[in-house]
């Protein structure tokens, strides 16, 4: 018999307000729970895992502000109720599922026409934009969009899979990092690089994790990185040329700073691949000297997060033990403890707050 849930009227949610360099958070517990749409299921979400697309929504950095209350886009948790035209034998409540960023591609625009192309869609919504995300406890997810959760996987580390985690597998999917090579993950020790890490190590790749910190060398060697280099005590470049002989064949760029990028050309070598992954603030650019990727030949792919069949994939890898991610679980009221630590860069691993 399936289960029946007694959903109420009000739940708990971070929300916030001024968004721009001032922003608040704060967690209220009377926040209505949404009403589940024809073509919608309502999910109750247990944890949501904090990424730094949140903030950068929240303080404006990127030049846009979220356009709603509650943010949020790596939740995990289970149906409860269907919308009237979702097939209740397709998705059956008590089913385990995501809350990605993407709520509904539309598949008819030029983007989704494009193989893998649906997280380009202009015409979707995006939860913690657009939508009201995961940082609160019962999230309506459109029927089409549905990301089932594999058994065995704790829920606590599914969240941070379906932004960061797919994010940087696409990146290295994109990348054509191949067995034996050596890659260079900017921001190493943080929530998207330590599952970079643990991805392009699942490749057979050559990891070379650039960072600041001795707790987050040793996370990034206990992940399996082959070298650590801490750009605030040595000369990365150099360190870099000198490991690799010659340079990197692939750089993945995590950190979201304009200074990273500008320097991943003079560490790349002839032909090596550069995938652009963290985004820096609209105040700091990247300064990519076009004569230095001429003359070396450089490739430089853009990506944002994955397709279904990504999420998929990189669920897999964590059911399978392979990619375990980094995850520090702590209550939603530390919500602004948590944002003010990602802002100074303090933060080793994925924080994932819990809304039980």
């Amino acid at each position: 018999m399936a289960p029946v849930y007694d959903i109420p009227k009000t739940q708990k949610a971070v929300v916030h307000e001024n968004c721009g360099p001032d922003f608040k958070v704060k967690v209220v517990s009377d926040f209505p729970v949404p009403e589940v749409g024809a073509d919608e299921i309502l999910v109750r979400v247990t944890s949501s895992g904090v990424c730094h697309s949140d903030l950068s929504f929240l303080d404006g950095t990127w030049g846009k502000k979220s356009e709603v209350q509650v943010a949020g886009h790596e939740g995990s948790g289970y149906i409860v109720k269907h919308g009237a035209n979702v097939n209740p034998d397709k998705y059956p409540l008590g089913m385990r599922v995501g809350v990605p960023l993407v709520y509904a591609p539309c598949r008819d625009c030029l983007a989704c026409d494009t193989v893998d192309g649906e997280a380009f869609c202009v015409n979707s919504a995006r939860y913690g934009l657009h939508k009201n995300g995961s940082w609160q406890q019962y999230v309506p997810v459109h029927s089409s969009y549905v990301v089932p959760v594999p058994d065995g996987p704790d829920e606590q580390v599914v969240g941070p899979v379906l932004c960061g985690g797919v994010t940087v597998y696409k990146a290295i999917k994109v990348s054509g990092a191949r067995a034996g090579q050596w890659v260079v993950i900017t921001g190493a020790g943080g929530g998207l690089g330590s599952m970079a890490v643990q991805f392009a190590v699942a490749a057979g790749c050559q990891v070379i994790a650039l960072d600041t910190g001795a707790d987050k060398e040793a996370l990034t060697k206990k992940l399996g990185a082959k070298v650590f280099i801490d750009f605030a005590k040595q000369d990365a470049t150099a360190e870099i040329l000198r490991v690799t002989g010659g340079g990197a064949h692939v750089g993945i760029m995590v950190a979201p700073s304009g200074k990273a990028y500008a320097a991943s050309l003079m560490y790349m070598r002839v032909r090596g691949t550069i995938v652009c992954v963290g985004l820096p603030p609209i105040v700091d650019p990247a300064p990519m000297h076009v004569v230095m990727i001429a003359n070396k030949g450089l490739r430089i792919f853009g990506t944002l997060v994955g397709s279904k069949a990504d999420f998929t994939e990189s669920l897999d890898f964590v059911k399978r033990g392979i990619v375990t991610p980094s995850v520090t679980v702590r209550p939603m009221e530390e919500i602004g403890d948590i944002l003010e630590e990602m802002q100074k860069g303090t933060l080793t691993g994925r924080v994932v707050i819990d809304l039980k």
